[in-house]
């Protein structure tokens, strides 16, 4: 805090006298001065904050801003316009023509009022828009909104063309199409998908997006011959498990460089299984894992998740929550009692250490499992949240944990996706325009965060490209 002091000024006998003269005395002064006039106060409203943003893009290096003129008590002299949060122009008028961009890039901008006194309204609701064209080189663009990423359709590398056996009913389009899942393999960085199933899709195969040379391929070949999975205990003639719908029944173990995968709906039955499966990375094996203890069999959409903080994997049935510890391939109970659930997708929150999970035609509740302990018996908790509507109502939703931003963010097709704040169980909504479309059996694990990159992607049509999402910067 600044201190003022006054002080006595001692002036000299000469210099009082001079100063005396010079009108700094007490005798009478050679005019006066008469009361201070009226003065203007200053303007310190600001204008009205900007409506209607657009952003158009005009071919693949301009976009087009255009928006609702603000309005102020004396009157806006300009705004000021930000792309991706970093002011680039101060434009007089209500609209702007942002050129020299990149092609095939998305660019989000918001804008500001300004007068001539200096005050700035807040900054509009964003409005994003992406150039046309490819991408310059170098990968997925640096800022926020979706990519498609070109070339990536699955259909260019499916098995059915070269293998005519495995293809079912829907063939492999069904790695998307039938209930089906993925997780991200954060060694390689790379989404890694497996599915098919019932009467879908007899291939076994492993489709891998990778994110750093942005390609997509299949890893393996799928097993031939087929043969019912339900007879068969669920397992090829060459010992790797039978097609499948994998739902969100799959997850990435770091420690053992492997795919786990739970149960699912076998070829050609349709019958749900009750085992448990590693695909290495390594070698691109399979290895079957214990079912002794594990969740219920005939159950579908039993969400698995990994938890980083103790090495588990952690399983929804529906009725118990139970983990899976690939270290000594065992499976424990974890539930304390028993709730009535249904299909449900979840998520393991590292921070606060929870099972999260939205159960499907039970309203937009968020429940949870407190997984703080490895060995304990916990309890099933539940609270209704607010905004949440168009995603935790569905077991088919995309759901992952955003540790840049401590969030749980959840996409169920279209341009946007829900941040859920876990401590107010509330639900914020942010759209980018181009996203990729749903499909009507949903995403599951198709939709993962790439810690690497910072950014989501998903994969969620057979001849639709896949997508990244930016969310921060």
């Amino acid at each position: 805090m600044l201190m003022l002091r006054t002080r006595t000024l001692l002036l000299a006998p000469a210099l009082a006298l001079a100063f005396a003269a010079c009108g700094g005395g007490s005798g009478p002064a050679s005019s006066t001065v008469g009361p201070p006039g009226p003065t203007t106060p200053a303007d310190m409203t600001p204008p009205s904050t900007p409506t209607g943003l657009t952003a158009v893009a005009a071919g693949s290096s301009v976009i087009n801003l255009s928006w609702n003129a603000s309005t102020d008590n004396v009157g806006v002299t300009g705004y000021a316009v930000r792309r991706n949060g970093i002011q680039v122009a101060t434009p007089v008028t209500a609209s702007y023509a942002n050129t020299g961009l990149s092609a095939g890039t998305a660019y989000s901008f918001s804008v500001a009022a300004r007068d001539a006194a200096g005050n700035s309204s807040l900054y509009s609701a964003s409005a994003s828009s992406t150039t046309a064209g490819t991408p310059p080189p170098g990968g997925i663009p640096s800022t926020l909104g979706w990519f498609q990423i070109p070339s990536t359709k699955l259909r260019s590398v499916c098995a059915d063309g070269v293998f005519p056996e495995v293809r079912g009913n829907t063939g492999c389009a069904s790695v998307t199409l039938a209930w089906s899942g993925g997780v991200m393999d954060t060694a390689r960085n790379r989404l890694v998908m497996w599915g098919g199933g019932h009467t879908d899709y007899a291939g076994n195969e492993v489709y891998a997006l990778d994110l750093n040379t942005l390609t997509l391929s299949r890893l393996n070949d799928p097993s031939t011959p087929v043969r019912d999975g339900c007879t068969n205990g669920g397992i090829y003639a060459d010992g790797r498990p039978s097609s499948r719908h994998s739902y969100n029944h799959v997850a990435y173990l770091p420690n053992q460089d492997a795919m786990f995968a739970w149960g699912g709906s076998q070829w050609q039955c349709g019958n749900d299984g009750a085992d448990a499966w590693l695909f290495n990375f390594s070698d691109l094996s399979w290895t079957k894992k214990s079912s002794t203890n594990g969740p219920r069999g005939g159950i579908f959409a039993s969400p698995v998740s990994y938890d980083q903080n103790t090495d588990l994997v952690y399983v929804f049935d529906w009725s118990d929550l139970r983990s899976f510890n690939p270290s000594t391939n065992t499976w424990s109970r974890r539930s304390s009692a028993s709730i009535s659930g249904g299909a449900a997708a979840a998520v393991i929150d590292p921070v606060r250490k929870k099972y999260f999970f939205g159960i499907a035609g039970l309203g937009t509740n968020l429940h949870w499992y407190d997984v703080s302990s490895s060995t304990a018996l916990v309890a099933h908790q539940s609270q209704p949240t607010t905004g949440c509507a168009g995603f935790l109502g569905s077991e088919r939703v995309g759901m992952e944990y955003d540790p840049v931003q401590d969030r749980i963010v959840g996409w169920n097709g279209g341009d946007t996706v829900y941040i859920l704040n876990p401590d107010t169980l509330t639900c914020a909504t942010v759209s980018y325009p181009g996203g990729p479309s749903a499909i009507p059996q949903g995403t599951y694990g198709r939709f993962r965060y790439s810690p690497s990159l910072n950014v989501f992607v998903v994969c969620n049509g057979v001849d639709d490209n896949c997508y990244t999402l930016r969310l921060t910067l």
